[in-house]
């Protein structure tokens, strides 16, 4: 559900806005405008589904305003907000077919309350209506292609809609670009963007985030990465806007994957800047030089080792080898962001990043970027690495954040036979180090920990259902069944078979 919220008094949108984002899930987006211009523009824009708007405001009235919106074929809702002595514009706009009108000061559970019993209307008429108008159709697309995108669909509703996903079924390479627009940005050079885009390309679906981000759905297949940031570049308001390209996926029902990387590297504004256009490739190449100074599997050990002065004497060698480079101050900046980049990513992988990942790394980038010289970049980094400890030592776990991971993942999903080995190359560790950490907290090795884990599962449905073994069997993993009654016998004593039976004759 997409709401535009129109007052000129920005510490109510902001108060407004805030409190619908924390109270409504269904809510995908709110727009916010501070006058009737304004809200006119990103009216025909976005195409919102609600409107909020104050009665009062500067030249043209919220009523005047919803009231030139009536004349379109955009459907739409509204409510108004409006003060005591209002009342009869209040009623006024009840007549123009407004939902109802909130008074000020707003009350949070009245505004809560109102829009949400407006929303569920809008999607009870949406469910009742069998036929739309190809308007319409357009309209409900948007909607659906976003919330793939932000995998805020479920289930029931691609069965639904699946009609939708028709025209992408052929698409053999889909990917995703994702656009987002700097303070310069107008709202003319927005839409002369989208214009340039849809003249260029026929078979490309624009998806509209918020105000300031686009996402632009394609089949790469059709057209290149190449051809499309030679149109992009051709853009007359090119240094106003940043691209992030995803990789491609098979299937539109994948398209999420492709989006959240290109959303990923969104943060990566802070080191290109606006007016470029990259992928995961520009970003692993600009950091090549960082990999050859230290690796994130060093990395790993130094925050598993725990060492604090160790850490220091290591980030003074790699501090000394990127002042004997020579390198120029650019230079310096990216391989450090690298550096901080890793710190992140293992803090991830351990389970202990809190926040989102986008602003994470803009924290760590902004953080790096404003640092005078190189002495006060590896400060931080010290700080930020010696942080990362500090977590893992005081979590309240008994397991080491890696082990937790390992285990979630193990017991989440018995069927498959983890490798130890591509375990430690996914939390960037040395195999035989994993294996002994493992060992040490766990009090057994990996493999055995796997085969008694699936042995117990498995025995229990033995016992307490009527699945067949061999199903069983091939549940957790074990295709051959026979050796799978080799191993349960090796392990209990008896065959499953022999287990079952016991179970039956004592219940006779």
């Amino acid at each position: 559900m997409d709401i535009l919220l129109v007052d000129d008094e920005k510490l109510i949108l902001k108060g407004i806005k805030q409190i619908l984002l924390e109270e409504i899930q269904e809510i995908d987006s709110i727009t916010t405008a501070t006058s009737a211009e304004e809200a006119t523009h990103l009216f025909y824009q976005l195409r919102p589904s609600l409107v909020l708007s104050d009665i009062r405001m500067p030249e043209v009235s919220g009523l005047e305003m919803i009231s030139q919106f009536k004349q379109t074929d955009i459907p739409f809702k509204s409510i108004i907000i409006s003060s005591y002595d209002d009342f009869e514009y209040a009623k006024e706009g009840i007549l123009l077919g407004i939902e109802n009108y909130l008074i000020k000061p707003i009350n949070r559970t009245e505004l809560v309350t109102t829009v949400s019993s407006t929303i569920e209307k809008i999607n009870n008429e949406r469910k009742k209506k069998q036929l739309w108008t190809e308007n319409d159709r357009e309209i409900f697309k948007d909607n659906f292609l976003r919330r793939i995108l932000l995998q805020n669909l479920s289930p029931t509703d691609y069965q639904n809609w699946e009609e939708l996903l028709v025209p992408y079924k052929s698409w053999q390479k889909i990917a995703v670009a994702y656009i987002t627009f700097n303070e310069q940005a107008t709202i003319a050079h927005k839409n002369d963007l989208v214009h340039l885009l849809k003249q260029s390309f026929e078979d490309i679906e624009l998806v509209k985030l918020t105000a300031d981000e686009i996402v632009i759905i394609y089949d790469s297949l059709k057209l290149s990465e190449t051809t499309l940031r030679e149109t992009l570049h051709s853009y007359d308001h090119y240094p106003e806007v940043f691209f992030t390209l995803g990789k491609p996926v098979r299937e539109i029902e994948e398209i999420h994957l492709s989006f959240q990387q290109a959303k990923k590297l969104q943060s990566y504004s802070l080191v290109f800047g606006f007016g470029t256009c990259i992928n995961e490739d520009d970003v692993s190449k600009d950091y090549s030089l960082t990999d050859e100074i230290v690796t994130q599997e060093e990395l790993t050990q130094l925050i598993l080792d725990g060492n604090h002065q160790n850490i220091y004497d290591k980030f003074q060698l790699l501090k000394a080898d990127i002042l004997n480079a020579n390198l120029d101050p650019v230079a310096i900046q990216n391989i450090t962001i690298g550096i901080g980049i890793m710190l992140y990513r293992i803090s991830s992988d351990f389970g202990l990043d809190e926040g989102d990942e986008i602003s994470t790394l803009r924290y760590l980038m902004e953080r790096i970027t404003k640092q005078k010289t190189t002495n006060r970049i590896f400060d931080f980094l010290y700080e930020f690495i010696n942080e990362t400890i500090d977590k893992m030592k005081s979590s309240e776990h008994s397991y080491s954040p890696v082990i937790q991971q390992i285990l979630k993942l193990v017991n989440s999903d018995l069927s498959t036979h983890h490798s130890l080995k591509v375990l430690a190359d996914k939390f960037n560790m040395n195999s035989a180090y994993l294996g002994q950490l493992f060992q040490k907290e766990i009090g057994m090795g990996f493999n055995q920990y796997c085969h008694h884990q699936r042995m117990k599962q498995a025995n229990e449905l033995i016992i307490h259902s009527t699945s067949k073994i061999s199903d069983i069997a091939k549940s957790f993993g074990y295709d051959d069944v026979s050796y799978f009654y080799r191993l349960y016998k090796k392990d209990y004593g008896v065959t499953p078979n022999k287990i079952r039976s016991t179970k039956f004759a004592h219940k006779n």
